[in-house]
């Protein structure tokens, strides 16, 4: 209740002008009265830009829209992240989940380092030797590893393919892939050609991959003493091709002139006695000269150098009419070996002849000297015989070829090394 301070009349509170008097009554903050409740103003929103304002929709706050693209732009980093390491390995899903593989287990390919050595000039009349190699591989790595290496002359050897370990120590590794035996048909004379090589890892991945230059020497290439002293005369071997067809038709002739020299019209190897392995011996060579017609050519080789020296091979002499000393010398051994009997080659310096064990496994020979082609038979048997009594201990080699034979020192077209192209 309110009290009128002009006439005290009461009234209720709600009355702002006394009843009686019409005093105006004021309000006056009483000591007991309740404090008002404190309420905070809501804050005016602000006004809106008519880009806000599109077809009555209010668009986001730009400051949200910022949030909104950052959020998509990280979405699509993470996923970008997450499907490269998939595609890495480092993250696997299978059925029972996803794992992921530690950096440690990620390792690097090892770092393979190649290196050769190979001589410039490939002697092919012995590469079937043992001691023969086409290329040394070098090989190493900053880790151990396995790697796959080829190597081949094409339309010359077959491929050879090896799988090898390499370790952080350089390691060599000869490779030595075999003659294709039609080869030598197109070695008539030197070529230049390439070695192929390539270095795979074994999934086949290349590592390296090289042309290497090496020229070919001719089949008809000998080189007597190479550079670093090794000898080849054993290899001279290679050139008596004892089945070749026009050996095999020499002998046959051969036979006439036998029964002529000494009545019996067969050649019979080591079957008779010692008087005819010399008839042999002296049939072969009077078919040369008489039904071939052969001559002599003379030559200056020493036999003690390291050029290379073409020599012919027996059917080239029998088609030409003609050889050197060496090449008249392999074509009777050919011969002679063709009948089974056991000829050798004895060479000194600057010369060469024919000998013939007396029998099997004899130490005596006969000997005769090839170069006369234009005198009587017996001259050549006796002239063959005085060379070794006079020169016979200067001999540089005396090549036994069934003893090259049995050290695979085998005719061209023969070797073990020497495969048919299929």
């Amino acid at each position: 209740m309110k009290t009128c301070p002009q006439c005290g009349a009461s009234m209720p509170d709600r009355e702002k002008f006394c009843m009686r008097c019409g005093k105006v009554l004021v309000e006056s903050a009483s000591a007991n009265a309740p404090k008002p409740v404190a309420r905070s103003m809501p804050v005016a929103p602000r006004p809106q830009t008519p880009s806000e304002v599109q077809g009555g929709m209010v668009s986001p706050a730009p400051q949200k829209k910022k949030v909104l693209v950052y959020a998509l732009i990280a979405i699509a980093v993470i996923s970008a992240i997450i499907i490269v390491l998939m595609l890495t390995g480092v993250i696997k899903i299978g059925t029972t989940g996803t794992s992921i593989i530690s950096p440690a287990v990620l390792e690097e390919a090892p770092k393979v380092e190649v290196a050769w050595d190979v001589e410039s000039d490939l002697p092919t009349a012995f590469y079937t030797n043992k001691n023969r190699r086409l290329v040394r591989i070098k090989l190493k790595t900053d880790k151990d590893a396995k790697v796959k290496v080829s190597v081949e002359i094409p339309e010359i050897t077959e491929k050879e393919i090896r799988t090898l370990d390499v370790a952080m120590a350089e390691k060599g590794h000869d490779f030595k892939p075999p003659f294709l035996q039609d080869a030598y048909g197109r070695l008539s004379k030197a070529q230049s050609k390439f070695i192929n090589l390539k270095v795979t890892t074994i999934d086949d991945k290349i590592i390296r991959e090289e042309s290497i230059p090496i020229r070919v020497l001719s089949r008809n290439d000998m080189v007597w003493v190479e550079k670093d002293g090794t000898q080849h005369y054993e290899d001279i071997a290679r050139w008596v091709t004892m089945n070749n067809k026009e050996v095999e038709e020499l002998v046959r002739v051969a036979a006439e002139y036998n029964e002529q020299l000494c009545g019996t019209h067969a050649m019979v190897g080591y079957l008779g006695d010692e008087t005819m392995v010399v008839c042999q011996l002296a049939s072969i060579f009077a078919a040369m000269q008489d039904a071939y017609q052969v001559a002599y050519i003379a030559s200056t080789e020493s036999y003690t150098t390291s050029n290379a020296q073409s020599i012919r091979l027996p059917e080239d002499v029998l088609k030409d009419h003609s050889g050197l000393c060496i090449e008249t010398t392999v074509l009777v051994a050919a011969a002679l070996e063709n009948l089974g009997l056991e000829p050798a080659i004895v060479i000194i310096p600057g010369h060469a002849w024919v000998a013939v064990k007396t029998y099997p496994g004899s130490p005596s020979y006969f000997h005769l000297e090839t170069t006369m082609l234009d005198a009587p038979v017996v001259d050549a048997l006796e002239t063959g015989e005085m060379n070794w009594m006079t020169e016979g201990g200067s001999a540089i080699a005396i090549v036994d070829i069934k003893k090259a034979r049995e050290r695979g020192i085998m005719p061209f077209g023969e070797a073990s090394g020497e495969r048919e192209m299929e």
